[in-house]
């Protein structure tokens, strides 16, 4: 099975036992040392401490969520719009105010059209590049505390109000003094700082999260809860993140030269935790392209009116053609990293990529959270999609049981789940209809749930990597056949 991919071709290769092999990639050698293995600041801290934080936050999230609640039951019960639009508002207040970690999982339901109703999705799409900005005072603190000097000593230029703001952080733009430009060349970078507090919610709220979705019947996790607290929590040190994006760019060397994609640069003398400082990169969010032309050009005089309907078509037009080739090189992009390099960004929602209209460049953003098959479970991942794409469903139950991390022993009923596992793959994959991955796993994910399986975490992130990265591409074409492209 091949899968084109920026002009080449990437390989999934069945070998004479039946599994699908992942062909690997001679790597070159990297400059930036990989950062020890994280360990939450908070694990160091008494008993009494820890209770007494979650305890707070949990007090905290009860209080501000408690009135968005009644509004939906009102909203809900009166079958009022207006009621529905008051509560929509609410929540993305409530989750603005709630921290990085509901903002985070709020950014990934805004990425799911097909899960989530299409007001919602819309109201919490704004948080994809626009969470609440910190008070510059802070900014200079973190500087501060991580580098030992102001910031007019390492900053020619430094924009006050910041350009972005993120679930994390949030971003200014600076232009560093001659002696400290990145590879001794580059000076206007954008300066990314940890939002307060994002320590202490990202190592409450996983507790929180988990125990509330045990109670759904739409949403699901199915991976230990120490694992994608690790997940999530990573993302806080920026260190991994300048390191994830060294790697993207030394995986990435032949594309970028070629102008098709591209990652900052990140500056290794002014990088702690806290801050990382990135080359400046030119364009607009991806999430500015979901918007489609309404209306056209209206207030014209009689006589111009036809021109002017031709010309709005004609934009709009041109705009859907641009959404369809961002589709398209997005998902080239993922398959890349899904087949060939096994690093995947696991965040790649559309505040994270930019695109320049005048150069046709994308440039990825935000790379804390990356995911990677250990090398024991690659093939079997490539047999899982194969099963997939193949609609094996005998292939799928197969490598849904090794990917539990109990192989299946606490699962009650071997049976009944191979059936559910049939039910779902006979509903989402019908012969002859395009497969849609993300609905397929978010179905699957419920029948893991139901049947006590604990997915391997590289196996689980890769997964739910796949269905954000599906998702951000089929708000910009729903017609887009990931299966059919492949």
């Amino acid at each position: 099975m091949t899968l084109g991919a920026f002009g080449g071709t990437l390989f999934m290769q069945r070998t004479t036992d039946g599994m699908v092999k992942i062909l690997p990639v001679e790597a070159e050698k990297f400059a930036l040392e990989e950062p020890s293995e994280f360990v939450h600041p908070y694990e160091r801290k008494s008993w009494y401490y820890k209770m007494y934080i979650t305890t707070k936050r949990t007090l905290f999230l009860a209080v501000i969520f408690t009135p968005c609640a009644l509004m939906y039951g009102l909203a809900e019960l009166t079958e009022s719009d207006e009621w529905r639009e008051y509560w929509i508002r609410v929540l993305v207040h409530t989750v603005e105010l709630s921290g990085c970690s509901v903002q985070k999982f709020a950014q990934w339901c805004s990425m799911r059209p097909d899960m989530f109703p299409a007001d919602v999705v819309e109201a919490l799409s704004k948080l994809r590049c626009d969470a609440p900005p910190h008070a510059l005072e802070h900014t200079r603190e973190v500087i501060r505390e991580s580098f030992g000097r102001e910031v007019e000593e390492f900053f020619e230029m430094f924009e006050e109000k910041p350009v972005a703001s993120g679930t994390v952080a949030q971003v200014h733009r600076a232009r560093l003094k001659k002696e400290y430009a990145i590879d001794g060349k580059i000076r206007d970078v954008a300066v990314k700082v940890q939002h307060p507090n994002v320590l202490e919610e990202t190592y409450c709220d996983v507790d929180l999260l988990f125990n509330i979705l045990s109670f759904s019947d739409k949403l699901a996790i199915p991976m230990k809860k120490e694992d994608f607290m690790l997940v999530l929590q990573r993302q806080t040190n920026f260190e991994w993140e300048a390191y994830n994006l060294r790697k993207f760019s030394n995986n990435f060397r032949d594309e970028i030269k070629e102008g098709i994609v591209k990652f900052p640069d990140v500056s290794v003398d002014l990088l702690s935790p806290s801050v990382l400082v990135e080359s400046w990169a030119n364009g607009r969010t991806v999430a500015n392209f979901f918007t489609t032309l309404e209306g056209g050009i209206t207030d014209v005089g009689e006589g111009i009116v036809s021109s002017a309907k031709q010309l709005s078509q004609t934009m709009a037009d041109a705009l859907d053609d641009t959404k369809k080739d961002l589709a398209r090189k997005i998902f080239g992009m993922n398959m890349k990293m899904f087949l060939r390099d096994n690093l995947v960004h696991s965040d790649m929602h559309a505040g994270n990529i930019l695109f320049s209209e005048e150069t046709e460049e994308l440039t990825v953003l935000d790379a804390g959270q990356t995911a990677s098959l250990l090398p024991d479970v690659a093939p079997k991942f490539g047999n899982f999609l194969h099963s997939i794409c193949t609609r094996d469903r005998g292939g799928v139950y197969s490598n849904l049981l090794e990917f539990d991390e109990y192989k299946g022993e606490r699962i009650a009923d071997l049976d009944d789940f191979r059936d559910d596992v049939n039910r779902t793959m006979d509903k989402y994959c019908p012969e002859g209809e395009p497969i849609i991955v993300g609905d397929i796993m978010g179905q699957l994910f419920f029948t893991l749930q139901r049947h006590n399986v604990t997915m391997r975490s590289d196996v689980s992130v890769s997964i739910m990597s796949m269905a954000v990265s599906e998702g951000l591409i089929r708000s910009l074409d729903p017609e887009f056949d990931m299966v059919g492209a492949a």
